[in-house]
């Protein structure tokens, strides 16, 4: 009898710890759906389109071409259709600022070359992101051959540089940041009275230094890096030993108040995208050896698939 009720109760507790197994197993197996299907909800999360016509006015500088056309193939490629229009720096701000342009990769340069235009327009532009980090650096730019060092040695007329050059340093566009920034703060920070800065474009001026590089004669130019005639060339910037030029700026995305709502996906691209000055110089290498501008962004982006896949994910 005494062995008859200790096999019942053996019994009993084998069969509620199997009743107590299924439970758990069930349980299981319920949380582990739901976290499946949590996790394909998320997997499945896109961003959506919305305002598929966009605007990107850009300045014709090496930089921005580069930039801009890179542009315009990502975002192409995932269904926007992109109007590139050339346009003066100050038209550019002034068009993002009043929201008759949508954004812009490329030729805003913080925090020092645009320092004005940003002052100007800044709280109506909404500053997206850094593209290029810490890499845009300017300065008055000579040959190696030049046969000075310093801005300083221009005041001085070291060498005769100023006889030899008609005291004349060749610049891009009038109102660019640098053009500023050369004429305001440079010539008068360094004495350089006696001196002409003459406008041009970015075009006219790389063209006047080529002329000047053939012929072995001496010239100074407003130039910046990363850009195209620093590969060509053997360049190098005059010492700015009183940093009147700044330091490091980094390029930044920009676009019109309301970009992020009406432009989701272009948005995320845009805050995404971040490359080097070596990416760019492989884009403003190829458009300067034949290669037009959009051809050389897409042959870039065709090299760089893994980038572009990172800042293009979840795009509906």
């Amino acid at each position: 009898m005494k062995k008859k009720i200790i096999m019942i109760g053996l019994v009993i507790i084998v069969c509620t710890a199997l009743i107590s197994a299924c439970g758990q197993d069930n349980n299981s197996q319920e949380n582990g759906a739901d976290d499946n299907a949590d996790q394909k909800e998320n997997d499945t999360t896109t961003i959506e389109l919305g305002q598929k016509e966009l605007s990107l006015p850009y300045v014709s500088w090496a930089t921005a071409i580069a930039s801009a056309n890179v542009a315009k193939v990502i975002l192409e490629d995932v269904g926007y259709e992109i109007d590139l229009k050339q346009v003066e720096p100050g038209a550019l701000y002034s068009g993002i600022a009043s929201g008759s342009a949508d954004f812009n990769m490329g030729s805003v340069t913080l925090p020092n070359t645009h320092a004005d235009y940003w002052d100007e327009y800044g709280d109506d532009i909404v500053d997206i992101g850094k593209t290029l980090e810490d890499s845009v650096t300017m300065g008055l730019t000579v040959p190696e051959y030049v046969d000075i060092d310093s801005i300083k040695d221009m005041a001085e007329n070291t060498n005769g540089i100023g006889d030899k050059v008609n005291w004349k340093i060749v610049g891009i566009d009038p109102g660019s940041g640098q053009m500023n920034i050369t004429e305001n703060d440079v010539m008068p920070g360094y004495g350089l009275d006696a001196w002409t800065l003459q406008s041009s474009s970015g075009a006219g001026m790389t063209a006047e230094l080529k002329r000047a590089i053939d012929a072995k004669e001496p010239i100074i130019v407003t130039l910046w890096e990363p850009h195209w005639a620093f590969i060509e060339w053997d360049l190098r910037y005059l010492d700015d030993p009183d940093n009147l030029f700044g330091d490091a700026d980094s390029k930044h995305a920009v676009a019109r108040k309301g970009f992020k709502e009406d432009a989701p996906a272009a948005y995320k691209i845009l805050e995404r995208f971040e490359w080097t000055a070596e990416d760019m110089g492989e884009v403003m290498d190829m458009t300067h050896k034949g290669m037009e501008a959009e051809e050389a962004a897409r042959k870039w982006v065709e090299d760089n698939q893994s980038m572009i896949a990172e800042w293009t994910k979840d795009i509906e």
